[in-house]
């Protein structure tokens, strides 16, 4: 009987991180090998040496092993992948990520493959289905909390942010190379940085694989967690922080001019305590929350300032005006609101890179 020769396929490298692997990762890129893919890349991202015997299995069936002598993280072997890629093979049309636990099966590799072929400048996402109840709670937690942040952030729907089954055209392979992270937190900043420079964003469905409540992952929820949304979090400190401020100015300046005036203090305690809260606010956001260069923000901050406090004012008043009662729960549900659209405003325009 004749075999079915296989299709080969290589117009893309393949890129397979790996921290301590298991047996999945032989079983992976053996199928793969069987699938028609004939350059792959390991990055071994300081495994322990219980892990060489794992490693040298698949020595023969990979172009290249890289090493790190020490664990630097997910985002950092991706860099050291995608620079090998970029230097040894320029004229590919791009790098596939694969995770190294199995999560992947060899067919969504090929349909992820084929989508890139199709569309060589499109950054392909194999996004998986986190609506099956055999999705671990952890799991299905992060990707929703991660899709709420991205499209807070920076605009962008998402079904599925987290995925590491990525098809990378090589031109932005090159540029990935500069961003920062080097943990879980750069496919976060990967995403981010592909909005920024207007790449395509194609999402294709994968199969959901997870073995034993994926307690094979590497991800550190309360760590990772911090890194990949810490530029939300250092918002919403600033924001806390600079609220602290305003009202300790208030206080100051209360206690300072009270005996001076008979009610006007008041009101000259209130605007001077929020221009230096406002000015503090700016100050943070712009070198620590963002860390931005960019010109002119300082007018454009204040212009949302003001507008900020007049479209609250007016949706406070209207909603009042319909409910007639709860004048602070509306105030809070407002102001939480204009909180989301102030970050996204800041990030995509004031502060924009």
């Amino acid at each position: 009987m004749q075999m079915q020769e296989v299709e080969t396929r290589q117009a893309y490298t393949i890129l397979i991180p790996a921290y301590n692997p298991d047996e999945a990762l032989v079983t992976l890129v053996e199928k793969l090998r069987a699938s028609g893919f004939s350059n792959i890349i390991v990055v071994n991202d300081g495994s322990d040496e219980s892990t060489v015997g794992t490693f040298d299995k698949i020595a023969s069936f990979v172009d290249q092993v890289l090493t790190h002598e020490q664990n630097q993280g997910k985002g950092a072997a991706i860099k050291t992948g995608l620079r090998y890629a970029v230097d040894k093979h320029p004229e590919k049309i791009g790098v596939i990520t694969v995770d190294a636990d199995g999560q992947h099966l060899p067919q969504d590799v090929v349909n992820v493959y084929e989508e890139g072929v199709n569309k060589p400048h499109h950054l392909i996402m194999g996004c998986r289905d986190f609506s099956g109840e055999a999705i671990p709670l952890r799991s299905r937690f992060g990707n929703q909390a991660t899709r709420l942040v991205m499209l807070i952030g920076s605009g962008l729907k998402l079904k599925d942010t987290q995925t590491g089954l990525r098809a990378i055209p090589m031109r932005y392979a090159r540029q990935l190379l500069d961003i920062p992270g080097n943990r879980y937190e750069f496919e976060m900043n990967m995403l981010t940085f592909t909005k920024r420079l207007q790449v395509p964003i194609q999402q294709t469905t994968i199969q959901t694989v997870y073995e034993n409540e994926n307690d094979s992952s590497h991800f550190r929820p309360i760590l990772d967690s911090i890194l990949i949304y810490r530029m939300f979090l250092m918002y919403s400190l600033s924001s806390v922080a600079s609220f602290l401020v305003d009202v300790g100015m208030y206080a100051l300046f209360i206690y300072l001019l009270s005996p001076y005036f008979d009610t006007a203090h008041v009101l000259i305690a209130t605007v001077i305590a929020r221009v230096i809260s406002s000015l503090f606010n700016y100050l943070v956001n712009r070198k620590v929350v963002f860390d931005s260069k960019a010109r002119r923000s300082l007018p454009k901050y204040f212009s949302l300032v003001v507008l900020q406090m007049a479209v609250s004012a007016l949706l406070v008043y209207l909603l009042f005006l319909l409910f007639r009662q709860g004048e602070v729960i509306l105030k809070v549900v407002v102001d939480s609101f204009l909180f989301f659209v102030s970050y996204y405003i800041q990030k995509r325009w004031i502060f924009k890179k």
